[in-house]
C-alpha cells in the first residue's frame, strides 16, 4: 500500500509509476482507493472499461409491524436507530451488520440494497499487464470504506503477481480500509512541518495494524534531515528520495509518467517492490 497522512505528498505519482514498472515483469493490479477523489486514471491511457455498481444493505423499518420495543436501538453499536414513536433508521450511520434484523421480535426490520458508488476496471491501452481498479463514491454518500473494500475484492479476482493500493490521505476509516491486510506500507512524505506531523500519525496507524513500513521522501531538499531524524527515532527505513524538481512537477501536472520521461527514476523506483517484499519477509532494509 502507498499511503501518507497528508494529502498532496505524491502517493498517486508513486503508485502509478510503480504500477507501470511492475507491469513490465508480470500482471499487476493498481487499486485507486481514494474513492472520494480518484485520479489514477488520469495518468494512464484510455482502454477497455467495465463499471460495476457497489451496493450495501441498509436497514429499513416497516412501521406497521414495529412495536417500539427498542431492542434494535439498544443493539445498534453505531447509534443508527432512534425511537421516534416508531423505530427510525438514520441511513448515513447504518453499517450493514444485520444485528437489528436479527433482534427484532416482529420482523419489522429488513435490509434493502442501496447503491453507494461504483468500481471501474480499466485495461490501459498498450499496457497488457496492468489493471487499474478505481473506487468511486457516489455524490452525497458517506460509506467510503465499503466502496474501497469492493474495489480491493475486485482486484483480488485477477491473478496478479502484485497489487498496489493507492490509499487516500489521512488516518481515518478510508485509510484503514485501504491499508488493512496489506503486506507492507510505503509512506510518502515531504520535508515540511505538516508533512512530518502527518507522517508520524501514519506511522502510528501502521504500527496499530502491525504492518511493516518504509518511507519515500518526495520533494526532498538537500541538507534537510527532519524526515531522517523522525524515521530513525521510529525505526522506519527510508527507501528512496525524490529531489525537488520542477520538471517532475510539470510532468505530473500534465498526466505524464516520470519513469518514461526520466530514465533516472526507473533506477530510483525500480528496486522498491523487492525492497518492500524483503521488509515484509523480515529481512529489513539497509539505510
Amino acid at each position: 500500500a502507498i499511503a501518507s497522512g497528508k494529502g498532496g505528498t505524491g502517493k498517486t505519482l508513486i503508485s502509478t509509476n510503480l504500477g507501470v514498472l511492475a507491469a513490465e515483469e508480470g500482471l499487476t493490479g493498481l487499486v485507486d482507493c481514494d474513492a472520494e477523489a480518484p485520479n489514477g486514471h488520469l495518468f494512464l491511457s484510455q482502454g477497455l472499461r467495465q463499471t460495476h455498481p457497489v451496493q450495501v444493505p441498509i436497514a429499513q423499518v416497516q412501521a406497521s409491524l414495529c412495536t417500539a420495543c427498542g431492542l434494535c436501538r439498544d443493539a445498534c453499536a453505531f447509534g443508527a436507530i432512534r425511537m421516534l414513536g416508531k423505530a427510525q433508521v438514520f441511513e448515513e450511520l447504518c453499517h450493514p451488520c444485520g444485528v437489528c434484523v436479527a433482534v427484532c421480535p416482529t420482523g419489522a426490520i429488513r435490509e434493502i440494497p442501496q447503491r453507494i458508488g461504483e468500481v471501474e476496471i480499466l485495461r490501459p491501452a498498450g499496457r497488457e499487464h496492468l489493471i487499474l481498479v478505481t473506487s468511486r463514491l457516489d455524490t452525497g454518500q458517506v460509506k467510503t470504506p465499503n466502496v474501497i473494500q469492493a474495489a480491493r475484492r475486485t482486484a483480488g479476482q485477477f491473478p496478479a503477481r502484485m497489487v498496489l493500493l493507492d490509499a487516500p490521505p489521512g488516518v481515518a476509516c478510508a485509510a484503514v480500509a485501504s491499508l488493512r491486510g496489506a503486506d507492507a506500507i510505503l509512506l510518502v512524505t515531504e520535508p515540511t512541518v505538516f508533512g512530518l506531523h502527518d507522517l508520524e500519525l501514519s506511522m502510528q496507524l501502521g504500527r496499530s495494524l502491525d504492518i511493516p513500513m518504509a518511507v519515500l521522501v518526495n520533494r526532498d531538499v538537500p541538507g534537510d534531515t527532519s524526515v531522517e531524524a523522525l524515521c530513525r527515532s521510529r525505526e522506519v527505513p527510508i527507501v528512496a528520495r525524490i529531489p525537488f524538481n520542477r520538471e517532475v512537477a510539470e510532468t505530473y501536472a500534465r498526466g505524464g509518467l516520470i519513469v518514461e520521461e526520466f530514465p533516472a527514476f526507473r533506477e530510483l523506483l525500480g528496486p522498491i517492490p523487492s525492497l518492500m517484499r524483503g521488509l515484509r519477509a523480515g529481512k529489513g532494509i539497509q539505510a
